[in-house]
């Protein structure tokens, strides 16, 4: 056998010794690196979450008392960052509510959102909301069914729960509108819970 043969296998032993020491002491020798590596990238990569909300959609048109139909809402989103994410939502109300006489009813509402977060503490965080909406109310007043399509936004706070869980609660503006030339505006506030994947 040549001496460049020789040498060539020396090398490789060498390298592949090597590789081996590393490998072994990053998952054996320093635990801790290892674990807070994985947990940033588990942080920073894409997870989708679920969502379910109650709260109530305060109407208030001038002339009138504010109407609160009582919402629920499904919220589906998934992170595009650490503290960025995309959202699409589904409200309704259960049934008729009225005030003084004026009853209304929120049919659909359909919203999408960019959120931003702001932790503030280990487990909590200040959000914003800015996209698009839809609302379709049922009214036995004025014009009857509307159709509102606009910009949206709002504002919240989210607690962190063990497994993946996470309470907020929150606060958004609607589209509005006109009824016979009265302006309205439509606002929710809710509280909820969702779950990461």
């Amino acid at each position: 056998m040549n001496k460049i043969a020789k040498l060539s296998i020396v090398v490789c032993g060498v390298l592949a010794a090597g590789t081996a020491m590393a490998s072994g002491y990053d998952r054996d020798g320093d635990n801790r690196d290892y674990h807070e590596r994985a947990r940033r990238d588990r942080a920073e990569r894409p997870r989708p979450y679920v969502g379910f909300s109650f709260g109530e959609l305060r109407y208030n048109e001038d002339g009138l008392n504010t109407i609160k139909p009582t919402v629920a809402m499904v919220r589906i989103g998934t992170q595009l960052g650490r503290n960025l994410a995309i959202e699409g939502r589904i409200a309704g109300s259960f049934g008729n509510s009225s005030t003084d006489g004026y009853g209304l009813q929120l049919r659909s509402a359909y919203t999408g959102y960019l959120k931003g977060s702001l932790p503030l503490a280990p487990g909590f965080s200040l959000y914003a909301l800015g996209g698009i909406g839809a609302v379709n109310l049922e009214r036995d007043f004025g014009l009857g069914t509307t159709h509102d399509t606009g910009l949206s936004a709002g504002v919240g706070a989210e607690f962190d729960l063990p497994g993946g869980a996470s309470l907020n609660a929150e606060w958004v503006r609607l589209p509005g509108g006109n009824n016979l030339g009265y302006d309205y505006t439509n606002d929710m506030a809710s509280i909820g819970v969702s779950w990461r994947f």
